[in-house]
């Protein structure tokens, strides 16, 4: 069995103007709302991967929904919300009205929920507990299909990543960040006798 997690295409919102704090939360909503760039070119690698698969499965964003219709694939595709990306919190803190980069408000929204602030978004130990859900429905997908795709989120694919190798499926520990990089993950029958179980809650 195979399970292979992508990141999604090159989002279509490259708005990089500097922004305050405050301003963040709307850049965060249009690049959740925004699709991708159609211009880039799918890998072959990626595209190949995808068409040997039997299950296309992407996220509810827009910008997985367009990334697995552009993999081109003729296989049965559904979309879940179980898959969206973890969010970040956006603090309302004004910080003097400094004004910087989007990716520098990223970094640092990220790092702060790394270190424990959630806001009104999901915990690091809520996000743990949904991968856990989302590797389990994974396995038993493809226990179904034999090799399934997702089109995920770069934050996510990695929590998954991690469920998958705790449930004894053999891969990179780290999953490729890159926009159209894939990582697949695979179960073997001696390794199915001694784990790759989906876990009882």
């Amino acid at each position: 069995m195979e399970i292979t997690l992508m990141r999604h295409g090159k989002s279509s919102h490259t708005d990089k103007s500097a922004i305050s704090c405050s301003e963040f939360a709307k850049w965060v909503d249009d690049y959740d709302k925004a699709g991708i760039i159609q211009e880039i070119a799918v890998p072959e690698q990626t595209k190949k991967k995808a068409q040997e698969a039997k299950l296309l499965i992407s996220s509810t964003l827009c910008r997985s929904i367009q990334s697995a219709v552009r993999l081109d694939t003729n296989c049965l595709m559904i979309s879940d919300s179980l898959f969206r990306e973890a969010e970040m919190p956006v603090s309302k803190f004004a910080f003097f009205n400094v004004k910087a980069p989007p990716s520098f408000w990223a970094v640092y929204h990220r790092c702060a929920w790394l270190m424990g602030y959630k806001g009104e978004k999901e915990s690091i130990k809520e996000i743990k507990e949904r991968a856990t859900k989302a590797s389990d429905r994974l396995i038993m997908l493809a226990a179904k299909y034999e090799h399934v795709f997702l089109v995920g989120h770069g934050v996510f694919n990695q929590f998954i990543a991690r469920e998958l190798l705790k449930a004894d499926w053999q891969g990179n520990k780290k999953t490729d960040r890159h926009h159209w990089s894939c990582t697949t993950y695979t179960l073997t029958e001696a390794n199915s006798r001694h784990g790759g179980q989906t876990k009882m809650s």
